[in-house]
């Protein structure tokens, strides 16, 4: 069974100047990805603002990842609310030669009981092909994967893991004896060095989608976390997931439009933020 292990980029999903998904831009991050040294990416994650689209436009976005070719280790989320278009998401990830899927909890449902929680989790765990990864991250979700959810779900043989997306170093102290014969994957990039350092398996954090020889080094050379935060921190200042669309349409990848209710960055603070990180040195234009 694989399990996912590394370093891995949630990609934003690019959009062109009329708004619709962009392939070549796509094609073109993965590859770059992958010349900088990281392990794999996930697409279709929460920087890959995933409820912006339709289950068309998802299927779409999940072939053209997997037609790019890149040679990194592909992760699809398949998560949403209506349980048939999750299972639909998990066929077509098995079908296009992804290694494994991500699902959050089916956020509308906040007031579901957790028995409900773990009947959803179980079904997607029967049906997919694939090894099947939990996404925690309840700042957006408002519902977060607890010990009682873990218990309620039990053990099975295509659940190999989490991504855990909270930032919390008490999460991970949680979360990592839980999974420690699985995948533990720390979702922020201010922890990768410690997730590694207590037997995490590796991280899925915004930061590698634009400086990922940088994420990928921090396996090697853990003394470079505090650079890596620092980068995150000047992200953070702008808005994390503008500033990262904003770094990719500078690079040239494509133009990393934005859909409603998103916005992206304005000009004048795209170009501070990009000041910002020449002084640094953290971004090769």
């Amino acid at each position: 069974m694989y399990l996912p292990e590394g370093a891995f980029a949630p990609v934003p999903t690019p959009l062109d100047p009329g708004g619709a998904f962009d392939a070549r831009a796509l094609g073109l991050h993965l590859g770059w990805l992958k010349s900088e040294g990281l392990d794999g990416a996930l697409v279709l994650g929460t920087n890959g603002e995933f409820p912006s689209f339709s289950l068309v436009e998802r299927i779409q976005v999940a072939e053209a990842a997997a037609a790019a070719d890149s040679g990194l280790s592909l992760l699809l989320n398949v998560g949403g609310c209506a349980l048939p278009e999750v299972l639909a998401l998990a066929d077509r990830a098995a079908e296009l030669g992804y290694k494994a899927i991500l699902c959050p909890p089916p956020w509308y449902f906040r007031s579901a009981p957790v028995s409900g929680l773990a009947a959803f989790f179980r079904s997607l765990l029967d049906h997919a092909a694939l090894p099947v990864l939990l996404y925690h991250i309840p700042q957006l979700t408002g519902i977060g994967i607890s010990d009682e959810l873990l218990d309620a779900i039990g053990v099975h043989e295509r659940l190999i893991g989490i991504k855990d997306s909270t930032g919390d170093e008490h999460e991970m102290a949680r979360l990592v004896p839980r999974f420690k014969n699985g995948s533990y994957l720390v979702g922020h990039d201010k922890l990768i060095a410690k997730c590694l350092a207590e037997g995490g398996k590796g991280s899925i954090s915004a930061c590698a989608s634009v400086v990922p020889d940088l994420v990928a080094r921090i396996r090697s050379k853990p003394d470079q976390q505090a650079k890596l935060n620092s980068v995150r921190g000047m992200l953070e200042k702008f808005g994390l997931m503008p500033a990262v669309k904003a770094i990719l349409r500078k690079k040239g990848f494509g133009d990393y439009t934005t859909r409603p209710p998103m916005v992206g960055l304005e000009d004048a603070k795209s170009e501070q933020l990009f000041a910002m990180l020449n002084m640094f040195g953290a971004i090769k234009w």
